[in-house]
């Protein structure tokens, strides 16, 4: 009875270690599984990281050319409100002149009687 009681005892035995093998089998398939889907993922990922960095020196470059531009604008605007208020100034030196000349006109014809004085 001995033996017959380690045999059974050898089998159950032996049954636990195909199952532990069994399972540690299938863990290793889905480890597997898992780590070259993470890998999948990663690699995703990086694609998508390498894509925005792209995107990003793009926008860099945007906002650096719009930077400028908008510079050279406001230079432009300068220059232009510089000529406007010298204009502006010459128009107003040439009122004032034309108004003296007018005055200086009429000063003359009425002092030579050629112009009707008013009475005023």
């Amino acid at each position: 009875f001995r033996l017959m009681h380690e045999q059974t005892e050898e089998d159950d035995h032996k049954d636990w270690c195909d199952q532990a093998l069994g399972k540690t089998n299938a863990s290793i398939v889905d480890k597997k599984d898992k780590i070259r889907e993470l890998g999948l993922e990663i690699d995703d990922t990086i694609a998508q990281a390498d894509e925005l960095l792209v995107d990003m020196n793009a926008a860099d470059d945007m906002v650096g050319k719009i930077t400028a531009h908008m510079k050279e604008a406001t230079e432009i605007r300068e220059i232009g409100k510089k000529e406007n208020a010298l204009a502006i100034k010459d128009a107003k030196d040439a009122q004032t002149a034309i108004a003296n000349a007018i005055a200086v006109l009429k000063e003359h014809y009425k002092d030579n009687s050629e112009v009707p004085k008013e009475s005023w």
